[in-house]
């Protein structure tokens, strides 16, 4: 069946394959509602203290998304969480006022490992492709030379 079909029609239906899985992948991110990902905030960190400690007990307000801890945070220790975490936000606790916690996960970094994945992969797609057809073309020239090797001797 698929040996039936010519260029033209093939490299339609791949480019309408393609378009689908982009226009699913767009759909279901933005249908997806942020405060159903799960947000995995550990409490065993050294040198915490209770202030710090304030949105296991107190109602919470997020000010800022996960963000990674820059080099300087890391080294200074402030915030105190960058010490022992890659990632921190930074919360308004109902009573102690705006703290910063641990995060496990930065949305934006992932969505961007994502597409670059994806990037890379439609890049060797199209490599692989690219040399699927050079190699089909040497074949081809080869058996035609062939041929004529042998129409010329006459056989």
């Amino acid at each position: 069946m698929i040996e039936s079909c010519s260029k033209k029609r093939m490299i339609v239906a791949i480019a309408c394959l393609i378009g689908l899985s982009v226009l699913v992948l767009i759909v279901e991110n933005e249908l997806t509602p942020s405060d159903t990902r799960p947000h995995t905030h550990t409490t065993a960190l050294p040198n915490t203290t209770l202030k710090e400690l304030c949105w296991t007990r107190e109602d919470t307000q997020e000010l800022e998304e996960c963000q990674p801890c820059t080099a300087f945070e890391r080294t200074s220790g402030n915030p105190s969480v960058c010490t022992s975490a890659k990632y921190r936000q930074k919360i308004n606790c109902s009573k102690t006022g705006e703290v910063f916690r641990k995060c496990d996960r930065v949305v934006w970094l992932e969505e961007r490992h994502f597409w670059t994945f994806e990037a890379v992969m439609a890049m060797v797609g199209m490599a692989a492709g690219l040399a699927t057809m050079a190699r089909q073309k040497i074949l081809d020239h080869r058996v035609v030379q062939r041929i004529q090797r042998q129409v010329a001797a006459g056989v």
